[in-house]
This record gives C-alpha cells, sequence and structure tokens, in this order.
C-alpha cells in the first residue's frame, strides 16, 4: 500500500521530521487561499500514485496567489498514467542550499532493511547507483538490533551528524509502520541550515496492515490508490503495473517473476501482471475484465498450469469472454495440466491457437507486440 506525499508527510511530522507548510486543496479558489495564507512562493504537488511526476510535467512553481490558482486549473482534472489529478498539495517554496538523498528500503538479496544515502539528491537514483554507485551509501541494517552507534557514525563521516539523526528517524518509520519503503527526494538543505523532507514516499507492506489500522485509514479516507490493484485484491489477486507493452494473466508468484524475465530476454517488457492463483472459468473471465481494462497494452499473454482447476473450463472463460467482448489486441496462451487436450481443442476450435512451451509462447507475444 502507497500512501501519497501528503499521508507520508503526516507520518514524517509525527516522527519530528521538518516538511514544508502547506495544506491540501480540491479547487483553484482553494489554492490560491492556501498560497495567500502562506505569503510566500508555492509549489503545487497532484498527489498522484505515479513516480517522477517533475519528468511527468505535472509540478507547478509558483511565485504568487492568482498564478498558483492559474495553475490549479490547468491540473486539475489532468489525468496523468490514467490518474485523475483531483487533490493538490501547496506547499511553500523551500530556499534550497543542498539537495540530499535518503531511504530506508528492503533488499531482497541480503535479506535486510538498508539503508541509501546520497549527498546528490533530486535525481533518479537507479541511474546515479548504475553510473556512480559510489556517490551512494548502502547500508545494510541488522534486523534485529537496529542501527547501532557504529552504523550512525558511518552516515555521519559519509554527509554529517545531522542526517545521520535523521537517518536513524527514518529507520524507526521503516520498522514501525511496517514499511517496504521510505524515501525522501530529495531532502534538502534550506539556506538558512535546517533539514526539509521536500518529498515523501511511504509504502507499507500489505501482508502487515491488520497490525497498522492507522496507516489502512489513510489510504481509506484518500480514496487514492491503484483502483486495478485495489479491486484484484479484493478478489485476493495480486496485480502490478508496469512501464512496457504487455499484459500479463499468470497464476503463481515465481512462474510470473520467470515470464517478465523470459519477456526481457526476448527483448520485450511487461504492461502489467495479474497473478490469479486458483480460478474457474468465471474467474477468468473476470481476471481477463480486469486485465483488458487496466491497460492499453500491445499484447496479452495469458498463462494457464492447470493443477486442481482444469484447462477445459478455463479455455470456456477465456472464449467466453473473447466471444462477449471482442479484444482488438492479439491474445497468446499457453496452457498446460489438468484437462489439457480439452481445453486446446476448445481454444483452436474458437481460432486461438494455444501454447505447450512457455519460451515459445513469450517468443510469440513479444513478436506480437512489436507488430511484426
Amino acid at each position: 500500500m502507497n500512501l501519497r506525499e501528503f499521508q507520508a508527510k503526516k507520518v514524517f511530522a509525527e516522527h519530528g521530521i521538518v516538511v514544508p507548510r502547506g495544506a491540501l486543496a480540491s479547487t483553484s479558489e482553494e489554492v490560491r487561499k492556501i498560497a495567500q495564507d502562506l505569503d510566500c512562493a508555492v509549489v503545487l504537488k497532484p498527489q498522484l500514485g505515479v513516480k517522477k511526476r517533475g519528468k511527468l510535467g505535472v509540478i507547478a512553481f509558483c511565485d504568487e496567489p492568482v498564478m498558483a490558482e492559474q495553475e490549479a486549473t490547468r491540473l486539475f482534472g489532468m489525468t496523468v498514467e490514467g490518474e485523475s489529478a483531483n487533490t493538490l498539495l501547496v506547499e511553500e517554496r523551500a530556499d534550497i542550499a543542498e539537495e540530499l538523498y535518503l531511504a530506508v528500503t528492503v533488499d531482497y538479496s541480503r535479506r535486510c532493511p538498508t539503508l541509501m544515502i546520497s549527498r546528490y539528491g533530486g535525481v533518479d537514483i537507479e541511474e546515479l547507483s548504475r553510473n556512480e554507485p559510489e556517490k551512494i551509501l548502502r547500508l545494510p541494517a541488522n534486523i534485529l538490533s537496529g542501527l547501532t552507534d557504529r552504523d550512525i557514525a558511518t552516515i555521519a563521516d559519509f554527509v554529517d551528524h545531522e542526517v545521520a539523526h535523521l537517518a536513524s528517524t527514518l529507520y524507526s518509520i521503516f520498522r514501525s509502520c511496517d514499511a517496504e519503503m521510505v524515501e525522501v527526494n530529495p531532502l534538502v538543505r534550506t539556506k538558512d541550515g535546517r533539514l526539509v523532507a521536500v518529498d515523501a514516499v511511504l509504502n507499507i507492506n500489505d501482508a502487515a496492515l491488520f497490525r497498522q489500522p492507522e496507516m489502512a485509514s489513510l489510504a481509506e479516507q484518500s480514496g487514492g490508490g491503484d483502483a486495478i490493484a485495489q479491486e484484484a485484491n479484493a478478489n485476493k489477486w495480486t496485480y502490478i503495473d508496469l512501464p512496457g507493452d504487455i499484459a500479463i494473466l499468470s497464476s503463481g508468484a515465481g512462474l510470473t517473476m520467470t515470464i517478465l524475465d523470459l519477456i526481457r530476454l526476448e527483448g520485450g517488457s511487461a504492461a502489467n501482471f495479474l497473478d490469479t492463483a486458483q480460478i474457474d472459468d468465471d474467474g477468468i473471465y473476470s481476471a481477463f475484465e480486469l486485465l483488458a481494462r487496466a491497460k492499453d497494452a500491445r499484447a496479452m499473454m495469458i498463462n494457464i498450469f492447470a493443477g486442481l482447476n482444469r484447462c477445459d473450463k478455463l479455455a470456456e472463460g477465456i472464449v467466453r469472454y473473447l466471444q462477449e467482448h471482442p479484444y482488438d489486441k492479439p491474445v497468446v496462451v499457453r496452457m498446460i495440466g489438468n484437462a489439457e487436450e480439452a481445453g486446446h481443442r476448445i481454444l483452436r476450435d474458437f481460432g486461438v491457437e494455444p501454447y505447450r512451451k512457455l519460451e515459445e509462447a513469450v517468443e510469440r507475444v513479444v513478436v506480437l507486440a512489436r507488430g511484426t
């Protein structure tokens, strides 16, 4: 569960991290009023789930209230990657002397939380990591003992004691909120020497929400979040949005990740994936409908490995959906397992040639997505 920026900043402020003065607005008139009350240059930030809003051109810097109202009129109702800008965070614009980067995330290869600190904030941290890794301190933390005095000293040597103290606070938020990612990019040092979190990311582990009722309540109050992912979650499915052009419907996290890797090796890229676990004909009908609605992908791959469920029933669900809702993008189906031959026959009779080998199905869907 990914909190919106204003929600993450609320949590940060409660833990003593300085954030800019500001308020939420849902109309252009409210934006002007907030800007007047702040009595300074402001920043307007749509509260969206998308990343890199600055590069997408949806963050506005305004010197006075009338300009803020005009920019708000432009931003409200704007659709960015399928999400509408219905609320704006109006904040004082920081007088920046230095931009830094600070985050706590999960390093799955090391199986532990890891702090990431850099003097170079406000940039694409992935690109910095690839091209200039020496500019980032990566500090693994022991999940049992937390940050030690030695860890704090290491951060202080890399940046300074003030940032080290803030990193310790961020780690406390990470642990207390059952987070998967806590990030400040940029963390700015203002010209008067204050450290201010001008952006905030706080992603909570969905499996821990039962013991994080306040976090779950924040998401419900905002009405935010990925509607497709929420709908999938209601069915006990997992939906992940990705930046490519091939939609994937599969079951089993490990197998789904294998498909993603194979698509990448073939030179393709996934638009999203929906992990459904065990489903019947009605289930795959609903899953197909959800994935088709999620994003305008260039091709779809359906992977079926039938054990407790049956290939023939799943094939009937696919055919029924395509009969009732003609899908204008190519669909590749890989189907093996229980009642496999019957399932293949149903698909062939409808005009869909099923695959048995996963590699062949992946190769085909990548070709179709390219339009070749």
